[in-house]
């Protein structure tokens, strides 16, 4: 009988997530915000043109072919088993997220929205609790409703008195930003695949559901006939689709999943500021107060240093090992 004592290695399914974001995630996530924030400006010249649904049914059609065509170039090989499954839930779940919110919009003022979608740190939160993937941690919480509050703030001087909405779709954005949440707790739930792959299949998946939205919709399909329509539309493709699912997939692999959530409430922000740039709108204080409002919530709630509790007494803390238990996503920013 051999005497050395048998080690049990306690893994999750977030073993490579970090409670606060290492540097080059950071790098990442801010990236993935400004990208974001930029991406929704040019939606908003696309829908100028085209329709909402079909302006999807593009976007996420040729996002798609770009990650077939980087597989063929890379020679990367497709998922199978639990990664397969993983990525086309990931995709199932962002198509019908945005499809979801595309028609929540057509009858909900954009700042309502922006209020609504606010929800989706907690929503995350309970969520990855729920999969026992992160603890509830009061401080998630408390920085989840601040950011909701600094949006709400945000956006307030936007919402005229005795704006009509539709409670169909205001329930519309919140089961989209549900189904966003979940989605980036499926990542982290599932084997890791190549991330051209998991984005090639993503991607052709939500192009699909979109194209379902536009006939029920009876969209018309026209390709675009302005420049500012074709450059946008080349914005949104390569670096808020492609780019930008490629940042969030790297910051969902090494952050935990409540964390990159915070990133899609930080884009709304960013988003008006480069309008007040490039466009005729302008920044009031009401925005300023709000968006410090949100950052305080986005420091608290995911970027604060996370205070270890200590263990419960007469248990033993876990050894730590410096062990690889499944291979990591490489980095392909």
């Amino acid at each position: 009988m051999s005497e050395n004592p048998v080690k049990t290695v306690h893994s999750a399914p977030a073993e490579n997530s970090q409670p606060t974001p290492d540097r080059s995630t950071l790098i990442a996530f801010v990236s993935f915000v400004l990208i974001g924030g930029g991406g929704a400006l040019s939606v908003r010249f696309i829908y100028g043109e085209l329709e909402p649904f079909w302006s999807g049914v593009l976007r996420f059609g040729l996002a798609a072919l770009i990650f077939w065509l980087l597989m063929a170039i890379r020679k990367v090989s497709l998922p199978r088993g639990r990664a397969l499954i993983g990525a086309a839930l990931f995709g199932a779940l962002s198509g019908t997220a945005l499809l979801l919110m595309y028609f929540g919009l057509t009858k909900t003022p954009a700042s309502l929205f922006q209020t609504i979608a606010a929800v989706l740190p907690l929503l995350t939160l309970v969520f990855a609790a729920a999969h026992k993937l992160e603890p509830l941690r009061r401080r998630g919480v408390a920085g989840g409703l601040l950011a909701v509050t600094g949006i709400a703030i945000a956006v307030s001087g936007s919402l005229s008195t005795g704006v009509a909405v539709s409670l169909p779709h205001i329930l519309a954005i919140v089961a989209g930003a549900a189904c966003l949440a979940e989605g980036g707790i499926v990542i982290k739930l599932f084997p890791p695949s190549h991330p051209y792959a998991t984005n090639a299949i993503a991607m052709t998946i939500a192009a699909s559901i979109m194209v379902v939205g536009s006939l029920l919709l009876g969209e018309a399909w026209t390709l675009p006939t302005l420049a500012t329509t074709w450059l946008a539309m080349l914005y949104v493709v390569v670096g808020a689709t492609v780019g930008g699912f490629l940042l969030y997939l790297f910051v969902l692999k090494n952050w935990t999943a409540t964390g990159a959530s915070y990133g899609f409430v930080l884009t709304p922000i960013v988003t008006v500021i480069l309008a007040t740039l490039l466009t005729d709108e302008s920044i009031t204080l009401v925005f300023l107060a709000g968006a410090a409002v949100v950052l305080v919530g986005v420091y608290i709630g995911a970027l604060l240093p996370a205070i270890k509790e200590p263990a419960p007494p007469g248990e033993q803390e876990p050894i730590k090992e410096d062990i690889q238990v499944r291979p990591a996503l490489p980095n392909c920013i």
